[in-house]
Order: structure tokens, then C-alpha cells, then sequence
């Protein structure tokens, strides 16, 4: 059983999130576990139970913003199919399916006490995300069927590192619109959470053979690149209420030749049905909190809409370490944040990891 990928394995796996095979079939199509999305009382005492905590027993806030009400149905999206991935990784591990089986029954056992405290907390986040919503009016998010393009453990773990990475750069973004929208018991409740998810985020990293600490300052992103990765991994037409989810959904962007610790040029595909590519595009990078940096975006070849481009990854100069959210954008900025970026975007997030 092998426990860490190279950073290659890790970023080339990402451009096959729509394509490669799972282990066995989504559990989603079977439900998701422990009742979800409304658990009982008596299926929830267990949740918490397995979590190592409760949900908040506060009185909600008498009032919520319009960002408010996005932002929560954006995390209960996000953590829906939060909870489907983990649950399934623990039913391959269980059952002992190829590529989930360990020579170590010890390490064995460790690993799935771990797994099942995390998809505890997973659960607890999005019956909190959806239980706000009902308190104030509005339908909850119902799950999907999901897809998981991952073959065994490691590509299992080093998918959940990658999308740990955008939640934490998407929750960065639902904080300050929290705090737009003056949420403010929304806003400290959630920053409770980002520290969650960097815990088991350096977890997962260990289990890479990396640093568990990625950078100084967290990649940030933007609400739009979540709600448009976590599509990637659901079923077409199977999510009942997504479209009461006022969030943009972009062409997808794959990273075709994932970069090292250098500067260098990288290829690009994706989908341009609006002939987008008659004018000048720019590739925009969004890593750690720094400006968005822009280059310009060379296509190479061009098959129907399908289009394949290049441009250049700037390493060295931007120090671009960690989690680089990449997309294609119809302006070149400047960019104040990842925010304006969404907005001029055309296709993405491209995910990549250097470290």
C-alpha cells in the first residue's frame, strides 16, 4: 500500500476529475449516510457523537443578508459532497476493494478512526449550513449522485487535499461577505470551520510526505470557482435544487501539463462555444494574497469549440508556492481580488499545487 504521491502524480491527477474511473459505484446513488441530509434526533446524538462535538446551540440571528443566504447554500452544496466523498473512501477502505487495502492492520484501523471523525464534522457542517436556511425561510440544498475519478487511496487523498485547499480559499471569501452583509455571528462561526478544515488539511498533506502547513497566507478564491470545481464531481441532472443557487458556473479549464517549482510555459484546454478566442484572453493566476497575476493566454490549436492554449506560469518571480487557482479571463486587470477575477472569467478554476 503506498501512502504519498509525488507532486506530479497530485497535479496530473487533477485535470482527470471528469474522466478517470471510480473504485466502485457513488455511494450517493445508495443515499448518503446517517439520514442526511435530515438526520433524526437519535441519528444526529450519533453524528455528534463521532464528531467529538455538537452543532451550535446559540439562537440563530433574528436577520440574514442576501450574501448571507448564498454563502449558506453554497457551504451546504460544498459539504454535501463533502460527506458523499468521505463516506465512500470509508466504505472502499472497509470493504477492501484494490487499491484501499493496507498491509498494516494497524495503520488500517488509525486511519479509518480518523476518516470517520471527519466525515462526522463534514455532516455536522452541512445540517448547520442547511438548518440555517430552513430558520430562515429558505428551501434547503438537496445532495446529488456524485462521481469520484480516483483509483485508490492515494489518489483519493490527494483529491481531498486538493479540494480542501479551494474550500479553504472559498470560505475566506463567504467570511468577508458574512461580514459585508454584517453576519456577524455567521462570520465568526465559519471562521470556526476554516480552522477545522486546515486541521485535517495538514493531515492529508502529511500523508502526501509534505509540510503540513502549506503557506504563510492561504490561497484565497471565490464562491463561483467552488460552486463551478464541486460540479465536476456530480452527476448531470441529478441536483435537485442547484439552480436556486445564484452562483456562475465557467467552462471547465484543465491544467494539461501541471508545472514544478519553475517558471515555465503550461497548456491549457478548454471549451469556447462563444468564439471567445477571436480576441485576446489572459491566463490570471489567483496564489496565497497576493494581486491576481495575469499572462497572456497563445492558442495553439483550436477543434470545433475545443481549444488548446499556453501561457506562461511565473514561478520564480511570484514565489508561487501551494494551491494556484488558474482561469482564463476576458480581461487582463488589473485585479484587485479573486472576486474581480470571477467576473471577467470565461473558464475555470484550473487547479495546481506546487510543494
Amino acid at each position: 500500500m503506498r501512502f504519498f504521491l509525488s507532486a506530479i502524480a497530485l497535479l496530473s491527477a487533477v485535470p482527470l476529475l471528469i474522466a478517470a474511473p471510480t473504485a466502485k459505484a457513488p455511494d450517493a446513488t445508495q443515499g448518503l449516510p446517517d439520514g442526511l441530509p435530515s438526520p433524526s434526533p437519535s441519528e444526529l446524538k450519533i453524528i455528534e457523537q463521532n464528531a467529538h462535538g455538537t452543532l451550535p446551540n446559540g439562537p440563530p440571528p433574528p436577520v440574514i443578508s442576501n450574501m448571507g443566504i448564498i454563502n449558506l447554500k453554497l457551504i451546504a452544496f460544498n459539504e454535501l459532497f463533502e460527506v458523499a466523498f468521505f463516506n465512500e473512501l470509508i466504505s472502499n477502505i472497509t470493504e477492501n476493494v484494490d487499491g484501499y487495502r493496507f498491509t498494516d492492520e494497524d495503520v488500517r484501523t488509525k486511519t479509518l478512526s480518523w476518516l470517520k471523525v471527519i466525515l462526522a464534522q463534514e455532516e455536522l457542517h452541512a445540517i448547520r449550513a442547511n438548518d440555517a436556511l430552513s430558520h430562515f425561510g429558505v428551501k434547503p440544498v438537496e445532495p446529488c449522485q456524485y462521481k469520484f475519478p480516483v483509483q485508490d487511496f492515494d489518489t483519493a487523498i490527494a483529491l481531498a487535499s486538493t479540494f480542501t485547499d479551494l474550500v479553504l480559499g472559498t470560505l475566506q471569501d463567504a467570511v468577508e461577505r458574512f461580514a459585508l452583509g454584517r453576519d456577524v455571528d455567521l462570520a465568526r462561526e465559519i471562521s470556526s470551520i476554516i480552522g477545522q478544515e486546515g486541521e485535517q488539511q495538514g493531515w492529508f498533506r502529511v500523508l502526501q510526505d509534505k509540510a503540513p502547513s502549506e503557506l504563510p497566507f492561504l490561497t484565497t478564491s471565490d464562491l463561483n470557482f467552488a460552486f463551478t470545481a464541486i460540479q465536476a464531481f456530480t452527476v448531470p441532472g441529478t441536483c435537485p435544487n442547484i439552480f436556486e443557487i445564484p452562483l456562475r458556473t465557467f467552462e471547465t479549464l484543465n491544467v494539461i501539463t501541471p508545472p514544478g517549482p519553475r517558471s515555465e510555459k503550461l497548456t491549457f484546454s478548454f471549451m469556447d462555444t462563444g468564439n471567445e478566442t477571436g480576441h485576446q484572453l489572459w491566463m490570471t493566476y489567483i496564489n496565497q494574497q497576493n494581486l491576481p497575476i495575469v499572462e497572456p493566454l497563445q492558442v495553439v490549436s483550436r477543434d470545433g469549440g475545443q481549444v488548446r492554449a499556453e501561457a506562461l506560469f511565473p514561478y520564480e518571480e511570484n514565489e508561487m508556492n501551494g494551491f494556484t487557482i488558474a482561469a482564463v479571463t476576458k480581461s487582463d486587470g488589473p485585479f484587485g481580488d479573486a472576486s474581480t477575477v470571477a467576473k471577467w472569467t470565461l473558464a475555470g478554476p484550473g487547479l495546481i499545487i506546487v510543494n
